[in-house]
């Protein structure tokens, strides 16, 4: 019980935002298989499938920054609503459209809008919680997610042969419960409790722009850096991985895919409360670094698991342990590191530049993997994390000099 007593004294709203981010996610089937979407069903290659990915990150990329700056200015609760109204009707008349990459592109413009509203739903997330318990908020959204999405990619993979326009519609009609909940039980508030979260050599910021304060703070830049070669690899998990599997095993590769990343969800609903209570006292830096480390050896057991299917599994329980300690910290990292009415736009720009480091790793290893094959895609995905690595160990010691007052 104590695992879950540490979620306890927050409020209302983000239990309200738990329970969304579980709905929501049981019906995200379509992302985990879009690689699949792309390679079997529309006959793309590796590298065709990465450009594809890449011009629609491209397209994607402004939707972060534009996102950052609309959830600074605007009431954060109605742009999460407006956004989500506009995917619920896209997500639902793609599933009825024939499967095209023009059904794709209506698919992605729904997209398009739940990239825009993330900004502000981190925002509110920070907003609505004091500062001595974001951490925790930010796992419990995290939780909520992957409680969704246990049993979505498994579902997703039995109905991908013959059902996949019943994925499309599930997504948007998942989307809407959670849009409901959000207009019924969530209220955009003004930021409480910053008393611990500004430091006094911030305290003259909330003039300044938000590249203004990135270019002051050394570790801010650092921390950007990691964030996105972290991240740049992470999206091996929805592109290089299931190629990978889809090599080895042609006929039920996406079943495989679809149960390994069941697994990555089971384990991150079984591990976040206990990580979360047990690296309590662990400062937030020293959680990213661990973190990158797990998602680099993870990568060296993906490279020696080709078509070894218990290795995929030990692979993804390696990666799930490094996604969980760097995710629980991203949100909790930035919100005590700008000034509130910053928030928007901090997290659209460290979605942009994990977009964008995304989007060449993709690029990269998909021709690579054409040209080369699977073990030299991996190999470059391990090189980008090690960058990742050195960054984050680099931040641990520039943090605690930069911001003092957080480590007291």
């Amino acid at each position: 019980m104590k695992l879950f007593a540490q979620y306890r004294g927050l409020k209302h709203e983000n239990y309200i935002l738990f329970l969304g981010r579980i709905v929501t996610n049981l019906g995200a089937m379509v992302w985990p298989m879009m690689t699949m979407i792309l390679n079997k069903k529309l006959g793309m290659s590796a590298s065709e499938t990465a450009l594809f990915i890449i011009v629609t990150g491209c397209i994607f990329l402004p939707a972060n920054i534009w996102g950052g700056q609309i959830a600074d200015r605007f009431n954060k609760k109605n742009v999460i609503i407006c956004c989500d109204i506009v995917s619920i009707i896209l997500f639902v008349t793609s599933g009825f459209m024939p499967l095209s990459i023009f059904s794709l592109c209506v698919l992605l413009v729904g997209a398009f809008f739940q990239t825009l509203e993330g900004p502000a739903y981190q925002a509110l997330v920070a907003d609505i919680t004091p500062a001595d318990k974001r951490e925790k908020a930010f796992s419990l959204l995290y939780l909520g997610g992957n409680i969704g999405l246990i049993l979505s990619p498994t579902i997703a993979g039995l109905l991908f042969n013959d059902y996949l326009w019943l994925c499309f519609v599930i997504s948007g009609l998942t989307i809407s419960v959670s849009t409901i909940l959000i207009w019924l039980f969530v209220n955009d508030i003004a930021p409480e409790h910053e008393e611990r979260e500004q430091s006094a050599e911030n305290d003259d910021e909330d003039g300044l722009g938000i590249m203004a304060i990135i270019k002051k703070s050394p570790s801010l830049i650092i921390f950007i850096v990691a964030l996105g070669f972290y991240q740049g690899a992470y999206s091996q998990f929805s592109y290089l991985m299931p190629i990978d599997i889809s090599a080895a095993f042609p006929e039920k590769g996406s079943f495989i895919y679809g149960t390994v990343t069941s697994v990555n969800c089971i384990i991150v609903v079984l591990c976040t409360p206990v990580i979360t209570m047990l690296l309590e006292k662990v400062s937030l830096t020293k959680k990213y670094a661990l973190g990158t480390i797990f998602q680099t050896i993870s990568f060296a057991a993906f490279l020696l698991s080709f078509g070894f299917i218990p290795g995929y599994y030990g692979s993804i329980a390696l990666f799930t342990i490094g996604e969980i300690l760097t995710t629980i910290v991203i949100g909790a990292y930035l919100s005590e590191r700008v000034p509130p009415n910053h928030r928007g736009r901090i997290y659209g720009v460290t979605s942009f530049a994990s977009a964008f480091m995304s989007g060449i790793v993709e690029w990269n290893s998909g021709w690579i993997f054409d040209a080369f094959g699977s073990a030299y895609a991996w190999g470059f995905s391990i090189a980008m994390t090690l960058i990742a690595v050195i960054a984050s160990a680099l931040l641990v010691r520039t943090d605690k000099k930069e911001f003092v007052s957080l480590y007291d």
